[in-house]
């Protein structure tokens, strides 16, 4: 297993900028995820072009996906087929590499590829409209 770095001695995605844990990604200088999309056909640049398009400043008000993924832990016993997967294909699968659901879904990654969402996701209507796939109650994103 990798050894603590210090902030300047972490090695670093070439392609997405995540810092790499695995001793082989570290060696290779990329992750094992944008490794896996380039050899199913993504290029480094196409790959690198899409993150910087899902990349900006995150608006007031946005919760991490950290949190949302809490909020259906918290409610799913009560909302009929919510599940985290659900959420995962709502703000467009691994990486956003699908795009959103709905507009409202739409992740934004902050300079540390930390994903945020609208807050609307997490309430009763937005847990609801990620179980069944109905966003007519979202509001514009």
């Amino acid at each position: 297993m990798a050894e603590n770095k210090t902030q300047d001695e972490r090695v670093t995605c070439k392609v997405c900028g995540k810092v790499l844990t695995r001793e082989q990604s570290m060696n290779n200088e990329i992750g094992h995820r944008c490794d896996t999309l380039i050899q199913e056909g993504w290029t480094g640049e196409k790959l690198a072009k899409h993150y910087a398009g899902v990349t900006g400043k995150i608006p007031e008000g946005f919760i991490k996906v950290a949190d949302l993924h809490r909020a259906i832990d918290a409610k799913k016993a009560g909302i009929p087929g919510l599940t985290v997967s659900k959420m995962v294909k709502a703000i467009g699968k691994d990486r956003a590499l699908e795009g959103p659901i709905h507009p409202i879904a739409k992740p934004i990654y902050d300079d540390r590829r930390v994903r945020w969402v609208n807050p609307w996701l997490a309430t009763t209507d937005g847990l609801n409209a990620i179980a069944t796939g109905d966003y007519s109650k979202a509001p514009e994103a």
